[in-house]
């Protein structure tokens, strides 16, 4: 009886084996082979819109800053009204997070978006308003540093509640209507 084992099995037999007992190499392989199988008729889309994507991105950037010039304000009334909410965030403050909603030297307070504005008494106060409240955000600070100590005094508030009037002031004759009271939203029988 001879009980020897062929020692060098052939390559069909540890296919075979390897396919009822996989290992994780395997199973591995299997499965990265069926997925390029079923993802691959989908690559040649994937590769278009990437192409075409990285060719707009290119588009934009040649355009510098006029193709970013979605974010910018185009006239001093857009502006105003969101000065006046940050401003009352400021006056509300809790935290730090609230004194420094938003930098007065950058978005629509930066010097290079208000530059875009047409000129006259309307950009003037616009950009003394984010100056003043610029000032006033930086003097007060360290009042508002830590959340659990945050204490913006009542100077603070009214040094801002004066700059958002004297802005208010300034576009009294813009048209700018008060929103609606109660009693003005009844509807009369």
């Amino acid at each position: 009886m001879d009980l020897s084992f062929d020692t060098a099995p052939s390559r069909l037999a540890r296919f075979r084996r390897e396919l009822r007992n996989p290992s994780l190499l395997t199973v591995f392989i299997i499965g990265t082979i069926a997925a390029v199988v079923l993802l691959a008729p989908f690559a040649p889309g994937w590769v278009s819109t990437a192409q075409s994507s990285f060719k707009a991105m290119a588009q934009q950037k040649d355009l510098g800053d006029a193709g970013r010039s979605s974010m910018t304000a185009i006239v001093p009334s857009q502006i105003t009204p969101w000065l006046a909410v940050q401003a009352n965030t400021m006056i509300a403050a809790e935290g730090p997070l609230d004194w420094q909603v938003v930098s007065f030297r950058n978005g629509p307070c930066n010097a290079g978006n208000l530059s875009q504005l047409p000129v006259g008494k309307y950009t003037s106060a616009v950009a003394g308003a984010c100056d003043d409240l610029d000032g006033i955000q930086q003097q007060y600070s360290g009042t508002c540093f830590l959340a659990s100590d945050c204490n913006v005094p009542g100077v603070a508030k009214e040094e801002i509640r004066a700059a958002m009037g004297t802005l208010w002031e300034e576009f009294s004759d813009a048209g700018f209507v008060l929103p609606n009271i109660a009693v003005e939203q009844q509807v009369l029988p």
